[in-house]
């Protein structure tokens, strides 16, 4: 009987335990579809700043901080020291976000049509559509890292924007769209899936400049795993 109990409490605990992802996207509580599209396996959040280059660590979701040079941000700040970021100034937090996989179009669509979600028309044609390129979303407070026009920043965006793994090499982007500039603001960058990303990768990263700061994020393969295949 001792025995039952405590296979009944672990089978408990390890669904207590679960992912949120492995339930039906339209019963994820509010507070989960912030985190699928913010610190998920599908989703990071890294502090940028003028300081070290800017890299993930190696596990778990979240992000790190750093940037590259010792001057001045781009709006010709007073540099604070080779490798320090200001003492008093926060650094921004800018996501990016495999706006292409599953996961990230469901948080979507749950966010924009809430309860809705399942049943609206326009949802689902949205989660139907055939997705034929890598989509990653930078966004967050990215205005004074980028200026110009929006062709400009593009374009200067494509010299140094990368996905690489060991085995493939870097990927250079297919197309760029900038977003309406404000205290927040979206780049979508999309990649060819020519050459298709596959678990044996085991890890892929995105990598970009934003002002003087080198932005570089891994995503782990394995854990990007969603209903049985893996989703970028």
């Amino acid at each position: 009987m001792k025995k039952i109990v405590a296979l009944l409490f672990l089978f408990a605990f390890c669904l207590m335990a679960a992912d949120f992802w492995q339930k039906p996207y339209t019963e994820w509580p509010d507070k989960d579809l912030q985190k699928m599209m913010t610190n998920s396996p599908w989703a990071h959040t890294v502090s940028v700043s003028m300081g070290a280059p800017i890299t993930t660590p190696e596990t778990g979701h979240g992000g790190g901080s750093g940037g590259g040079g010792g001057r001045g941000g781009p709006q010709g700040g007073a540099g604070g020291g080779a490798d320090a970021p200001i003492p008093g100034i926060r650094e921004p937090e800018i996501v990016a976000r495999w706006q292409s996989a599953m996961p990230i179009r469901q948080a979507f669509v749950r966010l924009k049509y809430g309860a809705e979600a399942g049943k609206s028309d326009d949802a689902q044609k949205y989660l139907g559509k055939e997705q034929t390129t890598y989509e990653v979303v930078l966004s967050g407070p990215l205005q004074p890292f980028l200026r110009g026009k929006p062709d400009e920043i593009a374009k200067n965006l494509s010299e140094v924007t990368f996905l690489s793994t060991k085995e493939k090499g870097a990927v250079k982007p297919t197309s760029i769209e900038v977003g309406k500039p404000g205290p927040s603001m979206d780049v979508l960058i999309a990649f060819p899936r020519s050459m298709p990303f596959a678990l044996d990768d085991k890890e892929v990263e995105f990598s970009t400049k934003l002002g003087t700061s080198t932005v570089k994020i891994k995503f782990r393969l394995k854990d990007m795993v969603y209903s049985g295949k893996l989703e970028m």
